[in-house]
């Protein structure tokens, strides 16, 4: 109810008036003056906001190396991912191919990337004891080399028959090799000067992971984890927590080559 005490209130039309001094270009220089401030201020060496899409490998009945242990590996794959979308949620989209302990193949992972438009793909996968011995991740992108190889090269087969006998999504990674290389090189770089891990490679090989993928994408193994040292949380949560912070900051690295 509307209470008929209060009357209404209107401004007199003199006090709505433009002001008489107030000119457009003024208000023009104003912003600019604004935007201006706001750039000097603005925190550096952040990039570009992107959409990134993170795969923790294997999930459901695929546990990955380790499975005859209590630590398998597609638990800390998850475990992995969800710090680093932590690390980067507050500047970017980040979105995981799975959440929870689940079965995927590998072409929805990468069908999980296309449906977002991601501007990259990273495809999580740790080498779990006792099938590794040091700190050390490796970084691979998709290289068929039987596609470039010419026939009779230690291969059977026509590439060129080959290539014709693929589906259309397997050939999608296909045209983003380059950027994947690069994407794969720069993360390379900062994985070596984050001092967290002893050892860093790069290879191309044939990824189903990642053959599907229509946008820049890699897969990175980081290693090596302990089961018995994983009993432990506070070891564990230390150990992932540096691997986290190494791979979202070489994340943040490469960005700006792939969005420009």
């Amino acid at each position: 109810m509307i209470d008929p005490s209060v009357k209404d209130f209107t401004l007199p039309m003199a006090a709505i008036e433009p002001l008489p001094n107030f000119r457009p270009r003024v208000l023009v220089t104003l912003i600019g003056f604004l935007c201006l401030i706001g750039l000097l201020f603005m925190p550096a060496g952040h990039s570009q906001a992107a959409v990134i899409v993170l795969d923790p490998g294997h999930g459901g009945n695929d546990s990955g190396t380790g499975r005859s242990s209590e630590f398998p590996e597609k638990q800390f794959t998850l475990a992995l991912a969800q710090k680093i979308a932590s690390q980067l949620a507050a500047r970017h989209q980040v979105e995981l191919t799975r959440t929870a302990d689940i079965q995927m193949a590998p072409a929805d992972r990468a069908a999980v990337a296309n449906h977002l438009r991601a501007d990259l793909m990273i495809s999580l996968h740790t080498a779990v004891a006792p099938f590794c011995t040091d700190r050390s991740v490796a970084v691979y992108y998709h290289y068929d080399e039987r596609l470039s190889l010419p026939s009779g090269n230690s291969i059977q087969g026509n590439p060129a028959e080959l290539d014709a006998n693929r589906p259309v999504w397997a050939k999608l990674q296909d045209r983003h090799q380059h950027r994947s290389q690069y994407l794969a090189a720069t993360l390379k770089q900062a994985l070596e000067n984050s001092a967290t891990f002893d050892s860093v490679t790069v290879s191309g090989v044939p990824l189903v992971t990642l053959m599907g993928a229509d946008l820049p994408a890699v897969l990175v193994e980081v290693g090596c984890i302990h089961p018995v040292g994983a009993s432990n949380p506070q070891t564990l949560k230390q150990q992932l927590n540096g691997y986290a912070d190494s791979i979202a900051n070489a994340i943040e690295m490469a960005l700006p080559g792939l969005l420009q």
